[in-house]
């Protein structure tokens, strides 16, 4: 799978998801992420709902997040797909304007924890393989 690098000083690798089979949308990869998460944009766009009494308050980059927990029936990066997938939604918007791009998603462990990810900066390519 192909990615993208985007800011500056410190590049983040953006590749192209989808999220019950629509998109696709550029999400950032975070391998310091625990959780795979949705734009709050992208979540009311899908017509993906909080689940009742997951509301939260989460730690990143940009400070403090208000984060709630939903459940999407896939989340897929080319033919790698993870199904019956809980994701957090939140405000990325201070993270996109940060790095001057439409962030609607970020992929974190929750996604990656079963395959092993191999990154190939010379070539921007991105492989999830079972092991």
């Amino acid at each position: 799978m192909e990615f993208s690098l985007v800011g500056s000083d410190k590049p983040i690798i953006i590749v192209k998801a989808k999220v019950n089979g629509k998109g696709p949308f550029d999400f950032a990869v975070d391998t310091g992420a625990s959780v795979t998460a949705l734009s709050k944009e992208l979540a009311e766009d899908l017509g993906v709902s909080e689940n009742a009494g997951t509301q939260k308050k989460g730690h990143c980059c940009s400070g403090e997040l208000d984060i709630a927990m939903a459940n999407v029936k896939s989340v897929e990066i080319g033919d790698t797909a993870v199904r019956d997938f809980q994701v957090a939604i939140m405000d990325l918007s201070s993270i996109s304007e940060a790095l001057k791009t439409d962030l609607a998603g970020i992929i974190g462990y929750s996604f990656m924890k079963d395959y092993k990810v191999i990154i190939d900066y010379p070539n921007t390519q991105i492989f999830f393989q079972k092991p």
